[in-house]
């Protein structure tokens, strides 16, 4: 029996606390089997809405986001073999934003050593280029470690003011053990 209707094996809905506590059953979310450990994972959303008040106002904008915006941070169950996956990949965003960090921050003092040389400025724009091509680089790879995970999550509340969270593309091993675990 599927938890809601029009859903899929390949989705569950389940209380924010039980990921945030990690009281996800042993089940890996990707693969079914056995979950040998777990990766932490951050679930936001924003409403649609809050986009189009970047056109009105920037301010606005951020407080708009900051007051709507619905997260949970926690453990989700995996194998060991997918956990590899995700800590490698993460590893490749961390350093790739870390080196487009320092070479747009170094843009500054190599700018104002280089200010009195003849073709300065070329040292300046090549490195305003790899701060650049590596922030890419870092978002090329956080969209590649979310696709090694495969699922996507939101958080929604309900009308009681009760935050859920729906997940989609896990194991429906994954998602029956959930149902399970909450007596459904």
């Amino acid at each position: 029996m599927l938890p809601y209707p029009g859903w899929g094996e390949e989705t569950v809905r389940f209380p924010a606390h039980y990921f945030e506590e990690g009281r996800l059953p042993g089940v890996c979310a990707v693969t079914g089997t056995p979950a040998t450990t777990s990766v932490r994972r951050r679930f936001s959303t924003t409403p649609a809405w809050v986009g189009c008040l970047i056109l009105v106002n920037f301010l606005l904008f951020l407080v708009a986001l900051v007051a709507t915006n619905h997260s949970a941070t926690g453990d989700l169950p995996v194998c060991t073999a997918v956990a590899k996956r995700v800590r490698r990949q993460h590893q490749d965003v961390v350093s790739l934003t870390s080196v487009g960090v320092i070479a747009l921050v170094a843009i500054i003092p190599a700018a104002i050593i280089l200010s009195s040389a003849r073709y300065g400025w070329v040292g300046v724009v090549a490195l305003a280029a790899m701060g650049v091509v590596a922030l890419a680089g870092a978002a090329v790879a956080d969209r590649r470690e979310a696709a090694t995970l495969g699922i996507q999550g939101r958080v929604v509340t309900d009308g009681f003011g009760d935050r859920w969270i729906q997940l989609r593309g896990v194991h429906p091993a994954f998602s029956r053990a959930v149902v399970s675990s909450l007596g459904r």
